[in-house]
């Protein structure tokens, strides 16, 4: 049988390892959205490539770019979490799915610090977005519209998660959002794709997460007060009318409500139906996490503050409903995960990583008029509130982490700019004082008193 997400994923492959290197990037980021193994994110051969061999590649067609300015928190914090996890495998039930996932983490560092030499190059610009945001797209339409693979086939999503597709299209709407090397005319077009494609991919989470990027836009931008001001009005106007006119809303919803999950999932949340179809997996998802909080409080003094180990948290969802997946996807939310398989000392480790790239983010957007740090900064909020309903950290070149990652990089472009121009300023005044002190200046005539 012809296998087309095989074929997208050769394609792909084959154009990011020979293509030119800005090629290389986009080739990468829209493969994320390709998984051979027809929608689960299973680890494999394939994925094992993508994730870990091919970051080692691109940082050797990288290495002139090699080196840094200034020490950085964040990847520190993130390798001694890494350094944490694999610690914690020692205690492990499952100590080949441990294994793997500090590989896939490992892998993540490797994919973040290529694409932070990308950047550095010019390589990787906020440009891409545009190829990027159509090659996505375009894998939407083939697998919604004409090979579909089986799996979610009511939704709008290329051959991952449906929460997955969601979460990358909302990483490239807030790229597009804050962009200045695009024109207004085609990024907000960009922007208005990519939330049609949300929309129509149903992700609950994220289309949340859209409408707290534009808010975040609205308060982060360096526009005037009174823009600001009348903005504001505006959207609270909108909510007013659509509160006034809740009856024609609900009607125009529940045509929609059979084709559409965030259609139902409003209606279902208006009229008290917990158990309507347009709640979706919430249900078991709450059974998992409260499970998962018993659990918690049930360990001892010390798994509570060291862990209960690596890969372990599959136990939680394992004691709710068996499902053959891998430990390292069993649980969805990584906030229940984090606290449970590594305790205090975790959920320590992982926060600081979390608060030192939200620190790099604000610093950032305060230092650099172009706004490349501004789309990881209104990303931030839902990324932060995705982790509670998708996995992320087994997920080396999903379309989860890239979007991050896409996002951390192109925030490096502020810090360096900033860096740059201070330089310049300094290298100026030292040309300025050096000038002034060659020049033999005349002496200052001082009048005799008569």
């Amino acid at each position: 049988m012809f296998n087309v997400p095989f074929l997208l994923w050769a394609v792909l492959f084959a154009a990011a390892l020979f293509a030119p290197l800005r090629w290389s990037f986009i080739a990468y980021l829209v493969l994320s959205v390709v998984d051979f193994y027809s929608g689960d994110s299973g680890v494999g051969q394939l994925n094992t490539i993508k994730g870990l061999i091919f970051p080692l590649y691109l940082l050797w067609r990288l290495r002139n770019q090699s080196g840094h300015n200034k020490a950085v928190l964040a990847p520190i914090a993130f390798l001694v979490f890494v350094g944490y996890v694999a610690l914690a495998s020692v205690w492990s039930l499952f100590p080949l799915s441990a294994a793997k996932l500090v590989l896939q983490l490992i892998g993540s560092f490797l994919i973040c610090m290529a694409f932070l030499r990308g950047t550095k190059a010019g390589y990787l610009t906020p440009s891409v977005v545009l190829p990027v945001t159509i090659g996505v797209l375009a894998v939407g339409v083939i697998r919604t519209f004409f090979v579909p693979n089986g799996i979610e086939g009511d939704r709008f999503t290329g051959y991952i998660s449906a929460q997955a597709y969601a979460s990358f299209c909302t990483a490239l709407f807030c790229v597009a959002l804050c962009t200045r090397s695009i024109r207004p005319a085609v990024r907000y077009s960009i922007c208005a794709v990519l939330a049609l494609a949300v929309v129509l991919d149903g992700s609950r989470i994220w289309i949340f997460g859209v409408c707290i990027a534009v808010l975040m836009t609205l308060l982060t931008s360096r526009t005037r007060a009174w823009v600001k001001i009348l903005s504001g009005s505006a959207i609270v106007l909108a909510i007013t009318a659509v509160m006034a006119s809740s009856e024609l809303v609900l009607k125009l919803l529940a045509k929609d409500a059979s084709s559409n999950r965030i259609a139902s999932f409003v209606l279902d949340l208006y009229q008290g139906d917990t158990q309507g179809g347009g709640m979706g997996t919430y249900n078991l998802r709450r059974q998992i996490d409260d499970r998962g909080i018993e659990m918690i409080k049930a360990s001892s003094p010390l798994e509570i503050l060291a862990g209960n180990g690596t890969s372990n948290g599959a136990l939680i969802t394992w004691s709710v409903i068996h499902a053959g997946t891998d430990p390292n996807r069993a649980v969805h939310n990584e906030w229940l995960r984090i606290m449970y398989e590594w305790g205090i000392a975790g959920m320590i480790a992982w926060i600081v990583f979390v608060g030192s790239i939200a620190v790099y983010a604000i610093e950032g957007n305060r230092k650099d008029r172009a706004a490349h740090a501004q789309p990881l900064l209104i990303y931030l909020p839902a990324f932060l509130i995705g982790l509670s309903g998708e996995n992320i950290l087994a997920g080396a070149g999903g379309a989860v982490n890239l979007g991050l990652i896409l996002l951390i990089a192109l925030a490096s472009i502020s810090h360096r700019e900033a860096l740059r121009n201070a330089r310049l300023r300094h290298f100026a005044a030292q040309r300025r004082n050096a000038f002034l002190n060659a020049r033999p200046w005349p002496a200052r005539l001082s009048r005799r008193p008569a």
